[in-house]
């Protein structure tokens, strides 16, 4: 909601406000000393509410510190590995919360110590930031081991780390310089054996010539700190070559024409079924299979076994001259045929035979390759009933088919016959 004042509101406040400061101006120049009084009261109650508002605390930082060593002889060197320290610091809980690492220098002042191992007072100083004091250090002192400081060279060497991708091979790493100086701690350096770089070789498909930094190793590889070494990176020439990219790829073939009518294909085998080919790898990507020489199989009714070379082709190469043997395997088709027959009485003393009233003819169904069921004629299946060793009588009897070759029953309806022999 907006506030309107009268219009002569704020002159007639500015006006009351200089003439109570003029007033209190006179008096306290009257009054040198209520002046000073009145100056020590303003501040000590501003320090008073500042500090009710975010008052000092003391706490243990939470990470520890690194020591680093000063002023080191220069004829010395630390041989050892200096613990780190805990700090219990006061300031408010707002800068706390703020405070890192980089906030502190511990540090431990070499100057004018000999080479043996001694305990050494921390210093921490704080940097970049106010209002923060040190209470303790932890451990207050710490060991420094000082030795005489030696310099030798040591061969420059390299590992290298991954492959190059498909088509391509690390060749030779040279580095431009093949000795580096280390310095150290005498019970260190003779531990050095070389300096060597981590070199990447990942993915790389190209020669290049690229800086590494080196670091001291020992037996092993393993790496040696403590030590100095210039100069602290080398160049080295990397080779990558290029090469060809080997790849098994199935065989298949192609077959011109059809078997004949009524047979067909149940197999193909090639052996050996695959091959090992190589060429560069944009050529040998998008080949997914070799393709062999046709083979003929118009109007055949047997299988067929050839042996086949494997063409040229521009893009690869074989790495082993195989002849590929493939064998085409063509069985026939097979097939059904029905029909109607009267089956034929067979009695050599020529007696009467009839059957029953029902009965008229036999049903039968056969199976076979189709060139012999489609050709198959009623001629050709022959169904009989001997009688000529059964009595007089009523009897049940059981017809006798005889089929063509490669033809076979599937069914005969009815299998059983009643007939009736008489004078």
């Amino acid at each position: 909601m907006k506030v309107n004042f009268p219009k002569d509101f704020i002159a007639n406040f500015f006006s009351l406000a200089r003439i109570v400061f003029t007033r209190s101006y006179i008096e306290l120049k009257k009054s040198p000393s209520l002046l000073l009084f009145s100056l020590i009261m303003s501040v000590s109650l501003w320090v008073f509410v500042t500090d009710n508002e975010n008052p000092m605390i003391t706490e243990t930082f939470p990470v520890s510190i690194n020591v680093q060593p000063v002023n080191i002889g220069p004829e010395l060197a630390v041989a050892n590995r200096i613990d780190k320290v805990q700090l219990r610091v006061s300031t408010t809980q707002e800068k706390l919360e703020s405070l890192q690492s980089k906030n502190f220098n511990a540090f431990v002042d070499l100057n004018g110590l000999g080479a043996r191992e001694q305990d050494v007072s921390v210093r921490v100083d704080v940097q970049n930031i106010r209002g923060v004091k040190v209470i303790e250090i932890l451990p207050p002192k710490v060991t420094v081991n000082l030795e005489n400081l030696l310099e030798k060279q040591v061969n420059v060497e390299y590992r290298a780390i991954g492959s190059p991708p498909l088509g391509y091979k690390l060749g030779e790493i040279n580095p431009q310089n093949n000795i580096a100086n280390i310095a150290g701690p005498a019970s260190l350096i003779g531990l050095v054996q070389s300096v060597a770089a981590d070199i990447n070789i990942t993915g790389l498909t190209v020669s290049l010539e690229q800086s590494f930094n080196v670091t001291p190793r020992g037996t092993g590889g393993s790496e040696i700190q403590g030590i100095s070494v210039n100069p602290e990176s080398i160049f080295f020439d990397i080779e990558i070559i290029k090469t060809d990219y080997v790849k098994t790829v199935p065989l298949e073939i192609n077959l011109v024409g059809e078997p004949s009518y009524g047979y067909k294909i149940s197999g193909i085998e090639i052996s050996p079924s695959a091959v090992k080919i190589t060429g560069s790898i944009n050529d040998l990507q998008n080949i997914n299979s070799v393709v062999l020489e046709s083979l003929e199989i118009k109007n055949r009714s047997a299988s067929l076994s050839k042996a086949i070379l494997i063409p040229k082709n521009d893009k690869f190469n074989v790495l082993e001259d195989q002849v590929i043997k493939a064998t085409v395997t063509i069985v026939p088709i097979y097939g059904s045929s029905r029909t109607i027959i009267i089956p034929k009485i067979v009695d050599k003393l020529n007696r009467s035979i009839v059957f029953e009233d029902k009965f008229k003819n036999i049903d039968i169904t056969v199976r076979g390759p189709l060139e012999v069921i489609g050709q198959i004629s009623t001629t050709e299946i022959k169904v009989e009933i001997d009688c000529s060793e059964l009595e007089e009588g009523q009897h049940t009897v059981t017809p006798t088919i005889t089929l063509p070759p490669k033809v076979s029953l599937v069914s005969a309806v009815p299998n059983e016959i009643k007939i009736e022999i008489s004078e």
